[in-house]
């Protein structure tokens, strides 16, 4: 009886041990900072749907292209606007049967003239050099043919007395300057002033802001806590001397000297980068170093301040006292402990970069031809409309890329919030 009471106990303490480990290793997940982190930001809702919004967009504009292959800076011709010309007649002729006797061998010759130029621009694109020549014949034709037809459709009275297809004459607008409407066959947002794809512009713009906004912040979180921890730790002059030229940089208006330094910049790197086949990244390297350059004085301050609370904490002095370089101080013991603001603030900035951007896109002073972004997108649709009229017609130049940028912004903005909430165990959420 001795024996099989001895062994009870042994086994029910086993199980306890096990229990306890059990235990510790839960205990050890929960309190995880980051996995603790990602559980508070879920229960942030506008921060977990500015989280959504922005894989959304990124998919958009990154993979988008993967599968919408049309090139941003390729122009559309006379035989694209008669091809929706074409779809457009052939959707009254469904309406009303007695349209396509009206226009009669008109309609036959046109199909026929805009077959024809539809082979000689696939033989064209194939670098067929004949067929180019022979296609810029095929243009003119198919430009007076289509004004014609379509006032032709649009003056057609049905057995009723009607006029069902006035509104037709409204297309001709799309011949000069050559712009298609939403909808349009092959150009599902349309085109813009002249004549290129939206849809494909508004995908690579996506890219050229998120590149700019994320390069710039990261360049910009570089530098900021380089200084922030030299300052915050080193002390005395180093930190007087430093602080003293953030604050420098601080009283400096930012806006009118982006203004001033954009096209130094621009023409400084096309110098740099000519000749090296960089392309679009030749237009986009004066944006990034510019807003980099002016984009982390605070990240420096906010570095500096948890550096000097961190440096009087037992385990900084017992590194010192051990002689641990300096080096390795800064980057093994301090930067992991305020890497959770400076992740808060990264995102944040990357909103405000991408604002700034289109900012100065939008006033001729950013990202230039043939790169695009949603600003530029929005400074040339700017210059183009100068009418009521126009607004209501070409309504998708603007509010399409101005959509995406307000929620993209916005989206950064909720996500950053809700990181800044989530790494503040004091918030409660």
């Amino acid at each position: 009886m001795a024996d099989k009471d001895q062994e009870k106990k042994l086994n029910n303490n086993t199980n306890n041990n096990n229990g306890t480990n059990s235990d510790y290793e839960v205990a050890q997940e929960s309190y995880s900072f980051w996995g603790a982190v990602w559980r508070r930001f879920r229960r942030h809702k506008l921060a977990i749907v500015g989280l959504w919004i922005l894989v959304v967009v990124f998919i958009f504009s990154f993979i988008g292209p993967v599968f919408y292959t049309l090139d941003p800076a390729e122009n559309i011709f006379e035989e694209d606007v008669a091809n929706f010309y074409l779809y457009k007649i052939n959707q009254a002729v469904k309406k009303d049967p007695g349209l396509k006797d009206y226009l009669g061998t008109m309609l036959t010759d046109f199909e026929q003239t805009l077959a024809k130029a539809n082979d000689l621009k696939a033989k064209a694109a194939a670098g067929d050099y004949q067929a180019l020549s022979e296609l810029s014949w095929s243009r003119s034709d198919l430009a007076a043919t289509g004004m014609q037809i379509i006032s032709m459709v649009a003056s057609y009275t049905d057995s009723n007395g009607n006029q069902p297809f006035a509104s037709y004459m409204d297309l001709t607008r799309y011949l000069s300057p050559p712009g298609l409407p939403v909808g349009a066959p092959g150009h599902p947002l349309g085109t813009d002033d002249q004549g290129r794809d939206l849809l494909a512009r508004i995908m690579f713009g996506g890219k050229v802001s998120f590149a700019i906004g994320i390069a710039s912040a990261l360049i910009a979180v570089i530098l900021g806590s380089l200084v922030g921890l030299v300052a915050g730790y080193v002390g005395g002059f180093v930190d007087s001397l430093l602080m003293r030229f953030v604050d420098i940089m601080l009283s400096i208006p930012s806006m009118p000297l982006l203004l001033a330094l954009s096209p130094l910049l621009r023409r400084w790197t096309k110098s740099l980068t000519e000749g090296m086949g960089l392309g679009v990244f030749g237009s986009v390297l004066p944006m990034v170093i510019v807003l980099a350059l002016f984009g982390w004085m605070g990240l420096s301050r906010l570095v500096r301040g948890q550096v000097l609370s961190l440096k009087e904490q037992q385990f900084i002095e017992a590194a010192q006292a051990i002689g641990v370089p300096t080096s390795r101080v800064l980057s093994r013991h301090l930067f992991p402990n305020v890497i959770a603001p400076v992740v808060v603030a990264a995102s944040l900035s990357v909103a405000g970069n991408i604002l700034q951007e289109a900012s100065l896109s939008f006033l001729g002073f950013g990202i230039q031809p043939p790169a695009t972004s949603w600003g530029q997108i929005l400074n040339v649709a700017v210059n183009f409309i100068n009418s009521p009229e126009q607004l209501v017609r070409y309504w998708n130049m603007i509010f399409i890329p101005g959509a995406l940028l307000f929620f993209t912004v916005l989206s950064f903005n909720f996500a950053g919030d809700g990181l800044r909430d989530a790494v503040d165990p004091r918030m409660k959420l």
